[in-house]
């Protein structure tokens, strides 16, 4: 029960943050938007954990785990999502987010040494033929064929980037630590990262006023950061990180219709068939994944 709680809050947040993202893109460089968004995220982390009593000292090694969390999952990945909403539908990202599974189980072959099984390859390519199906509308535009390609390409860098901090998450090292603390580091270093870079880059540091920019930020500060991050890791060390990546196969659903309504996304058969495929691919995985369970020792 509690992991289908955990499940369904990072769902449900986690699809309408695509939307708020684009409240959060004009005035302010994309660095800084993220800087403030994790800043503010990590002060309310480490206020919990001090609130709390929660352990923040932790030895060199475990500052590696906070480190590549912070470089994967709380700054590059959120940079090129940023990114990519500026040339394509906030929904569509969410679709391309969705192969976040098939990249956490390539990755968890190479790094973690997880066997690869047959199935799953052939999944993999359906679910890629089933984003191919659902850009074929953009890649058709004429005029917007090379923003969309652009758009779809910086999308799958954040994903990948993103199952990179997926597969640190999901390691022995950091099965060890403390959800909370490990995210309120985390996002210490990850804040530390995109204010560098948007240093190096001569950003200005511009704060913008405006009810949609301030209400956005707080909402993905709060909500799309802190809550939904901390379930969602939470739920990678109770049922690892391949099955806990399935998390973006449901929130493509929300985000959709909400780019729907919002933003006047066009539905047509090859998208909603590419959308069939997308969904169908992931969930076959997930369900062969979850027949084949290993073994305890005795």
């Amino acid at each position: 029960m509690r992991d289908i709680l955990l499940y369904l809050v990072a769902v449900l947040i986690w699809g309408t943050t695509w939307f708020a993202i684009t409240f959060q893109l004009g005035v302010v460089a994309i660095e800084w938007s993220l800087v403030y968004r994790f800043a503010l995220a990590t002060v309310v982390l480490f206020a919990i954990c001090l609130g709390t009593g929660r352990e923040l000292k932790f030895p060199r090694r475990a500052h590696l785990v906070f480190l590549g969390l912070g470089a994967f999952l709380f700054s590059s990945n959120y940079y090129f999502s940023y990114l990519g909403v500026a040339y394509i539908t906030s929904g569509l990202v969410a679709v391309v987010f969705s192969t976040l599974p098939l990249m956490n189980i390539f990755n968890g072959r190479v790094f973690l040494k997880r066997r690869l099984e047959p199935p799953i390859v052939v999944a993999s390519l359906v679910g890629i033929g089933g984003i191919a199906l659902m850009f074929w509308p953009e890649l058709g535009a004429g005029a917007s064929n090379d923003k969309a390609l652009l758009g779809m390409v910086i999308v799958l860098i954040a994903t990948y980037l993103a199952s990179l901090g997926n597969t640190i998450a999901g390691g022995r090292s950091a099965s060890k630590l403390p959800v909370l603390s490990m995210s309120a580091w985390g996002m210490l270093y990850g804040t530390g990262f995109l204010t560098a870079a948007s240093l190096l880059n001569g950003n200005p540091v511009v704060f913008e006023t405006t009810k949609p920019y301030i209400f956005s930020l707080v909402y993905l500060s709060l909500f799309g950061t802190v809550i939904a991050f901390t379930s969602y890791l939470e739920l990678i060390k109770r049922i690892g990180a391949e099955r806990a990546g399935y998390i973006s196969v449901a929130f493509p659903v929300v985000a959709l219709a909400i780019s729907t309504f919002f933003e006047g996304y066009q539905w047509s058969i090859p998208a909603a068939l590419g959308m069939v495929l997308v969904l169908g691919g992931n969930v076959y995985i997930l369900r062969t994944r979850q027949k084949k369970v290993e073994p305890r020792p005795a």
